[in-house]
């Protein structure tokens, strides 16, 4: 048990480290890999060794995180065996009809990039890319391309040893730092709206912030969902349930609020400030909490705002303030209800994990 803990804050440090020096890290296994490949290109003298060099940059050069290990190996590998078969069977043609090679190979080529804009895009960009390494030196050119394929193969298989084992990069850990940063600033936004509110000088806010983090979490959602084995519903949910407190954040800082008709009951409402004031505390702790990988949920009875019932008097029945009083609720409980939901939501996801 002692060993597991010590293991377990061992781990939490290095993704602490690697969140922070992820490029370091990065070139560091380009460093490692290109060493591997230059040594054993030196010790057993293999011909065309730039290849193998070429072949390690541009495969490292797609895959910073296991997941995109994961999701692009198996393309990866398969279009070059395709790729270098299609290559190599272009030497069969006789040399006396160097023509027939060089119609075949443009040919070829361009079926390999039809097939770019389909299902597998990735994997028949590397048929055609390796198409063009094997074949393109012409007919004349067999034993060269017979080592440009070795190479391609030994050295594709050595980036991604290195993207997986040296200082790996893990695109979870980088997803839930960036959901740690939304909650840390949506409660900072969610602050600065009660306190404008509450002195009657709102002024509307810009939430790019907010929307440039979803955006980063999109871009690496599926190298994540590679990753997450069976929590990969778990992920996406987070993801949904974001994106839904993005657009009751944005309305709510954005919208003008001393220019509506129930500014007044909006501001005259007992607890409101308080209750906003204890959510958005709720979002800064949430977020420390993901850092720490030790989420307590947030079940909606003990969020107040909540349970806060809005004061009606016999007269107010027609009033048309009241579409942006109930309005306005409505947006902060509903902000609050999913942040509920994404609390528990987290918990269910790191309580597997420490599993």
């Amino acid at each position: 048990m002692e060993n597991f803990t010590v293991n377990r804050h061992i781990m939490r440090y290095y993704q602490h480290f690697a969140l922070k020096y992820y490029r370091f890290l990065y070139v560091f296994r380009v460093f490692i890999a290109l060493s591997l490949i230059q040594i054993l290109i030196r010790l057993f003298d293999v011909p065309y060794g730039t290849w193998a060099l070429i072949t390690a940059v541009t495969v490292m050069g797609t895959i910073p995180f296991i997941g995109g290990v994961l999701s692009k190996a198996k393309q990866r590998i398969w279009g070059t065996v395709i790729g270098a078969g299609l290559g190599l069977s272009l030497y069969l043609i006789p040399t006396q009809w160097n023509w027939l090679h060089h119609v075949m190979f443009i040919g070829i080529t361009l079926v390999a990039m039809y097939f770019t804009q389909k299902k597998y895009a990735y994997a028949a960009l590397v048929v055609a890319i390796t198409i063009v390494v094997v074949a393109g030196g012409g007919p004349e050119d067999f034993d060269a391309a017979l080592w440009r394929t070795v190479n391609v193969l030994w050295a594709g298989i050595v980036a991604i040893l290195c993207s997986i084992y040296v200082f790996p990069s893990r695109a979870t850990d980088h997803f839930f730092d960036l959901v740690s940063q939304f909650l840390a600033k949506s409660g900072n936004f969610y602050h600065q709206h009660n306190q404008t509110l509450a002195m009657g000088m709102f002024t509307p806010l810009e939430t790019q912030e907010l929307l440039k983090l979803l955006d980063q979490q999109q871009e690496l959602l599926p190298h994540a969902l590679k990753e997450a084995g069976p929590n990969k519903q778990v992920i996406t949910n987070t993801l949904l349930i974001e994106k839904r407190m993005y657009t009751m954040i944005d309305t709510l800082v954005s919208t003008s609020w001393d220019t509506q008709q129930g500014q007044e009951k909006i501001s005259d409402m007992p607890c409101l400030t308080q209750a906003k004031e204890q959510l958005a505390r709720r979002f800064a702790r949430l977020s420390r909490q993901i850092t720490r990988k030790a989420i307590t949920p947030i079940h909606k009875n003990e969020i107040v705002i909540l349970h806060l019932l809005p004061h009606r008097a016999p007269h107010d029945q027609d009033d048309t303030s009241d579409i942006s009083y109930f309005g306005y609720l409505w947006l902060n409980r509903e902000l609050a209800r999913q942040f509920s939901t994404l609390s528990q939501t987290l918990c269910k996801l790191f309580r597997y994990q420490e599993q």
